[in-house]
């Protein structure tokens, strides 16, 4: 399911152009991206109910927006050069595309005093079991009252590339959802079809367990380990981290 529903009103957020290794840059907040991807990838989404109430999703979110999602899924994250908010807050757009009024830049913190995520952030991110890493960008950031969120997306080439949402949503039935939805291009070389569908399901594997990593109980630490003899190119379903509440996930070959 898509992180952007039709029918929702739009969404306000920093985006900001940078230097990524791909063009179609903030295409993964799209609500129709799962229909009308970027000329040449592969679209995936999926959702995880998370529980219910304010607390819930004030929680959820402010682990969102401070990598607690990646690190709570066993992600190394370094490097990190924050974006500067007064640089890169200039301009909002809509989800059609349309500049939106200019707001004032404000920085937001987690409970543990570390500052959201900001478009122009930059960082390395590491796989468990993998000896690189990959840089990526967050190219825009959402914060609303019931919605938060971010985007980043590939700055190097060494591997698949693209752009991945993830946001966390308080629903009018009261309800708190993990969701992300994305896009890839495969590595240049081999066979591309082989090659995408292998790079889609690692990417939906990966995403899901971060999405997993906001449940409560994980986010208190009781969540297993993750050790580099693990497989990282599991499948939804493959021996991950199982949540208590619901979850979907949809990629482009459903």
């Amino acid at each position: 399911m898509s992180a952007h529903r039709s029918g929702e009103p739009n969404r306000r957020s920093t985006h900001v152009e940078h230097d990524v290794a791909y063009a179609a840059v903030g295409a993964s907040v799209a609500a129709d991206l799962m229909r009308f991807p970027p000329e040449g990838s592969a679209p995936y989404a999926s959702e995880l109910r998370l529980g219910s109430g304010a607390e819930r999703f004030l929680l959820a979110s402010s682990a969102l927006m401070t990598w607690g999602a990646q690190r709570g899924a066993g992600m190394e994250v370094e490097e990190i050069e924050h974006g500067d908010g007064q640089r890169y807050a200039g301009v909002a757009f809509d989800e059609r595309g349309t500049p939106q009024p200019v707001a004032e830049t404000e920085t937001h913190y987690g409970p543990d005093g570390d500052p959201f995520l900001s478009a122009g952030t930059t960082a390395a991110i590491r796989i468990p079991g993998e000896s690189s890493s990959r840089r990526v960008r967050v190219v825009s950031t959402v914060n609303e009252p019931q919605y938060v969120g971010f985007a980043w997306g590939s700055i190097d080439d060494a591997g698949a590339i693209g752009e991945e949402a993830f946001a966390v949503e308080w629903r009018d039935d009261d309800t708190v959802w993990a969701t992300v939805q994305g896009f890839l291009y495969p590595r240049p070389g081999g066979i591309a079809r082989l090659r995408t569908k292998a790079a889609v399901r690692i990417a939906t594997g990966l995403a899901e367990r971060q999405l997993a990593s906001l449940v409560p109980g994980v986010l208190n630490g009781e969540r297993r380990s993750t050790g580099p003899d693990e497989d990282q190119s599991a499948g939804p379903g493959e021996g991950r981290v199982t949540s208590p509440g619901e979850g979907r996930m949809t990629s482009a070959d459903e």
